[in-house]
């Protein structure tokens, strides 16, 4: 059906964006600008920045301005956001299996964390805000360590059972739905289905000879040869930007499944087919 091609800012982009705009984290400016999706989850970049703040400090700290600095910035906000979209995922698994932590679990944490290392509850959360973390961030990271750690004791006992297969199709899912929000130009090549049993199979041979020459040649060239839609022929079948839900049903099924420049096999769609 569609040459898939997505109008979004790559990872690798945005944190490139990120890294030339950071500055000293006492002096860092905040924009919200969202920089990952999971489902309706949203993670903005000013959350993306106050977890990373430690980790700046210290690049701050021990390495030199210049390409150097910007590289282990870059990597360090990589890193962090990997790690948000990770308890995003451990979250809604804990909250299908009913798993919370409580104020009182947290303390009790804080307080064991301070006595394995021979000093008070003040002093340690006087430490981690010199690191970079309030004591609402410290708490917050005790909190997700807590969570995580029931996770794997309710995973150990077999209560919750993750197989590659499991991991792979909630993957998949997560991308699917994002993908819903994006938008999208795409290119088609129409012919006409036939109306006898020989023409529709002579029509459908050749659908499948176009898709298999689109995935290697020049799509548009192929729409100008054989497209029957007059109005995207010249544009080399190309249509304006639009979003899944914009399209019908069975090509918006097709389109979200698609990676950029990658063509489909033909589909049926009513008296045509469509590439």
């Amino acid at each position: 059906m569609l040459r898939r091609i997505v109008r979004s800012l790559s990872v690798a982009a945005l944190l490139a964006a990120v890294t030339t705009t950071a500055a000293p984290p006492a002096r860092a400016t905040v924009v919200e600008r969202i920089v990952a999706v999971i489902g309706e989850r949203a993670i903005l970049l000013s959350e993306l920045r106050e977890r990373a703040e430690p980790g700046l400090i210290q690049i701050y700290q021990s390495v030199p301005p210049g390409a150097q600095r910007n590289a282990a910035i870059s990597q360090l906000y990589r890193a962090v956001l990997e790690r948000l979209v990770d308890e995003e995922l451990q979250r809604r698994a804990a909250q299908q299996s009913r798993l919370t932590v409580s104020a009182r679990e947290v303390d009790e944490a804080l307080e064991r964390v301070a006595a394995q290392n021979a000093i008070t509850v003040d002093k340690l959360l006087a430490e981690a805000k010199n690191s970079g973390l309030s004591e609402r961030a410290y708490r917050d990271e005790l909190r997700r360590q807590l969570l995580e750690a029931k996770l794997i004791n309710v995973r150990l006992q077999g209560r919750i059972r993750v197989t590659d297969d499991d991991i792979r199709s909630a993957y998949r899912k997560l991308v699917l739905e994002e993908r819903q929000q994006l938008t999208f130009t795409p290119a088609w090549i129409v012919l006409d289905a036939g109306t006898g049993p020989e023409e529709q199979r002579a029509q459908r041979e050749l659908a499948e000879r176009i898709a298999r020459e689109a995935k290697t040649g020049d799509f548009a060239a192929l729409a100008r040869q054989h497209s029957t839609d007059r109005s995207t022929r010249a544009s080399g079948g190309r249509l304006s930007p639009m979003r899944p839900g914009q399209m019908p049903p069975a090509l918006a099924r097709i389109a979200v499944s698609l990676e950029p420049g990658e063509t489909s096999p033909p589909i049926r769609l009513g008296s045509r087919l469509v590439v």
